[in-house]
């Protein structure tokens, strides 16, 4: 998923906000199941586009309300790695933070 966002970013010239609208198309199955996929989706997506260009994610509410929803859900971290779960967490902290709670 990260890499798929810098290469559309590069290779369509998209602006990180078109980026990510793209790889919520491209994951779009994924993130409408809910559970596990979603959240690892959902995170890893909006971590970078908040990184990157943190006004942009104002733009993309539904997706950050779904997010904040399944953060809470602690069962769906059950399968990952330590590391695949550090990083996670840290990805939800940033942009719950960035995103104003």
């Amino acid at each position: 998923m990260v890499e798929m966002f810098y290469e559309t970013l590069l290779a369509e010239k998209y602006t990180f906000g078109q980026a990510a609208s793209r790889c919520l198309v491209e994951f779009q199955r994924e993130v409408q199941a809910g559970g596990r996929d979603a959240l690892v989706a959902l995170s890893v997506i909006l971590s970078r586009l908040t990184r990157n260009d943190p006004a942009a994610l104002k733009r993309f509410k539904p997706e950050l309300k779904q997010l904040q929803e399944l953060a809470k859900k602690t069962i769906l971290r059950r399968g990952l790695s330590a590391d695949e779960k550090e990083r996670l967490q840290e990805d939800l902290r940033f942009v719950i933070e960035k995103a104003g709670g």
